[in-house]
């Protein structure tokens, strides 16, 4: 997939929402390994990272802000996953350098968990893509682009240094890289930390908000005739990761931890003439949730004295090791049909401690309790999957289709209250999509069916959340599943004055939703349980366009979601409002060298029919930033939040910082490499 970045006055050929230019001085571009398909028979989104990092995001997730259909749902500023049309979670799938990151624990993975400094491009497909992806691709998939090629026709070196921060809140990230590139053989290291003291939202400062990070990845490939082998090892940790929206009413949550390490190697083989290729995607990844809780209430006698304090310390440290296996064979001379599998073995485990300590009104201890258990036991899953795609072109149309079978063992072991649990889930799904080139415009349509099978946490859990409530498992859930439908229209005309442009309309039915319902009170304490109970509809109309207004180039793109439940006929509540996004990025190299000027301004409609906890009134808010290269360094100033306004993100349980001053300085070295 070739590399969106662009020359100095050189716009690139945009389809469907494609980049924004960025004017930068003239570079060699390095093909990025994007291993997510060119999609022409539907919604395509790609953002290089000129796009990404503009007005300087904390996160990968922040990045995509403004992108049509995507919300974020945050619980803290590190703590944020993206929403895709409605469905958030565990029913995205998030990849990286197409390696899934969602486990069979469940709860939807963190973006944060790869630095935005390590960023190429992100790649965005909504819409149901479980025939490609299988399971969790219920409602789109996310795949971050990381790597780039570390062969070149001359031995040489390439080094970057860089520096991100922020004020208020007290935000820092060095970060840097060294690559070295040849015509067989190249190696990468690159590594960086990051912290955040607070968020500083308008007029304070919100407690229990900081966080800190650390990246390391090292890398090396190589490549004899038309066999290649690319190995990487990666570290991420985010370490006391305050969660704000956990906070209030006695209670208060963090993350001590959250982390990703992985191994990663990829083995092809180039065919020829009739041979097939070959690719072979081998990784072993472990990923570590450490959650703590600590809920306090006050304990009343029978007449309503109150007479002390009760305290209640939660601590899941849950571990998860992945091993997976995806062979592949493309045959370029067979309409580009591609034969594919995957084996994954999942295995999770992790305690759960629980003190409680009761203290007197004189704050003297009368009580306390320690105990040790696991909210869900020892488990794993073995996944087996295998498929077929092809894009043949057939009388000028290109026909996009595939269908995959996904085969899912889950097992739980007995601990006391449970018996031994096998599950099996079983699913066939299929896509098929078309697309007509007529000039510069490309109508399209596709059809596709989406599942997501349920995670440990919802099968097996059997234990206390938020302090009181007693939350239980099933293991009768059935499969999460869903039908999606879009149709759509781009326009493609480089050189004059629209770059490109997409209108889509899009629907989703999505069947047996899973949540968890109140069945009752036990001895006082109220009693939940997951259960497939929603049905829903999911529908909306995008637009972009990206616009030459002599010097200055714009972009433009807004979206109306709508969303019902089936069964009740009332408004989804976890639905994103009516959104529009204006950017603007003109040139002003006789201001600052190389120099740019870039505003974005996002509206977002008012929530106001829903619950009380996701009441969100209408906002607006305002970014600018001047970038430009002075001594060999590339420096960019930005302001967010310019008006100072006091706002949330539609999905976010926590507001937004407020005007907030960031700068970035990134220098790149570029040398010989004696042979």
């Amino acid at each position: 997939m070739a590399a969106s970045d662009s020359l100095a006055g050189q716009p690139p050929l945009v389809r469907g929402v494609a980049d924004t230019v960025t004017v930068l001085p003239e570079v060699t571009v390095e093909r990025e390994r994007g291993l997510v398909p060119d999609r022409s028979t539907t919604t395509s989104v790609r953002m290089d990272r000129s796009k990404a990092s503009r007005f300087q995001p904390v996160t990968v997730a922040d990045a995509l802000a403004a992108v049509p259909g995507v919300d974020l749902v945050k619980t803290g500023p590190w703590a944020s996953r993206v929403s895709i049309r409605g469905l958030s979670g565990d029913r995205v799938l998030l990849m990286v350098d197409g390696v899934r990151m969602n486990s069979v624990r469940g709860h939807g993975v963190q973006p944060s968990l790869v630095s935005l400094d390590r960023l190429d491009a992100v790649e965005l497909m909504p819409g149901a893509g479980s025939a490609a992806y299988g399971s969790d691709a219920l409602g789109g998939v996310l795949n971050i682009v990381t790597q780039r090629s570390l062969f070149s026709d001359v031995t040489g070196s390439h080094y970057l240094v860089g520096f991100r921060g922020s004020e208020p809140g007290g935000s820092v990230a060095p970060f840097a890289r060294a690559r070295i590139t040849g015509p067989s053989l190249g190696f990468e290291i690159s590594g960086g930390v990051s912290k955040l003291d607070h968020l500083a939202v308008p007029d304070s400062v919100l407690p229990n908000s900081g966080s800190n990070e650390e990246d390391l990845v090292a890398r090396t490939a190589g490549r004899l005739g038309r066999a290649t082998a690319d190995y990487e090892i990666s570290h991420h940790a985010a370490r006391d990761v305050g969660l704000p929206a956990f906070d209030g009413g006695g209670s208060t949550g963090s993350y001590p931890y959250q982390g990703r390490d992985a191994h990663r190697l990829e083995l092809a083989f180039a065919g020829r003439d009739a041979m097939p290729d070959l690719r072979v995607l081998g990784v072993k990844q472990q990923l570590g949730a450490h959650f703590d809780e600590t809920v306090s209430d006050d304990i009343y006698t029978n007449r309503g004295s109150r007479v002390g304090t009760r305290t209640i310390v939660t601590s899941d440290r849950v571990t998860t090791d992945i091993s997976s296996v995806e062979p592949s064979l493309r045959f370029r001379q067979l309409g580009a049909a591609r034969l594919f599998g995957e084996f994954r073995f999942e295995e999770a485990d992790g305690d759960r401690l629980v003190d409680s300590t009761v203290t007197n009104l004189a704050g003297d201890i009368t009580g306390s309790t320690h105990r040790m258990s696991k909210s869900v036991p020892p488990a794993w899953r073995r996944s087996y999957a295998g498929g077929i795609a092809a894009a043949p072109q057939v009388s000028g149309f290109k026909v996009e289709s595939s269908v995959r079978y996904d085969y899912l063992a889950s097992h739980a072991d007995s601990i006391p209250g449970t018996t031994a649990l096998d599950e099996v889930d079983e699913r066939a799904s299929g896509e098929v999509g078309l697309s007509r080139r007529m000039g510069t415009i490309e109508p399209y349509a596709h059809v596709g069916t989406g599942f997501r099978a349920p995670n440990l946490d919802e099968r097996y859990f059997n234990s206390y959340i938020h302090g009181g409530l007693r939350l239980f498992g099933n293991p009768d859930l059935e499969s999460e599943h869903s039908l999606s439908y879009e149709a759509g229209l781009r326009v493609d005309n480089e050189g004059s004055w629209l770059r490109g442009g997409r209108l889509s309309v899009y629907r989703s039915d999505v069947d047996d939703l899973i949540t968890f319902v109140y069945v009752g009170m036990v001895r006082l304490v109220p009693h939940f349980q997951y259960r497939n109970v929603q049905r829903a509809r999911l529908q909306g109309i995008e637009g972009t366009a990206q616009l030459r207004l002599g010097k200055a180039f714009v972009d433009l793109s807004a979206g109306y979601p709508q969303g019902e439940d089936l069964d009740t006929g009332k408004r989804l509540e976890d639905l994103g409002p009516a959104r529009a996004t204006f950017e603007i990025l003109y040139p002003i190299p006789r201001l600052v060298p190389q120099g740019t000027f870039s505003t974005r301004v996002r509206w977002s409609d008012a929530i106001a029919d829903v619950s009380e906890p996701l009441l969100r009134p209408a906002f607006s808010t305002t970014a600018l930033e001047v970038a430009g290269t002075i001594a060999g360094v590339r420096a960019a100033f930005a302001v967010r939040n310019l008006f100072d306004h006091y706002y949330y993100e539609p999905q976010s349980f926590i507001p937004e910082p407020g005007r907030t001053f960031a700068l970035s300085l990134r220098r790149e070295f570029r040398a010989g490499w004696p042979l």
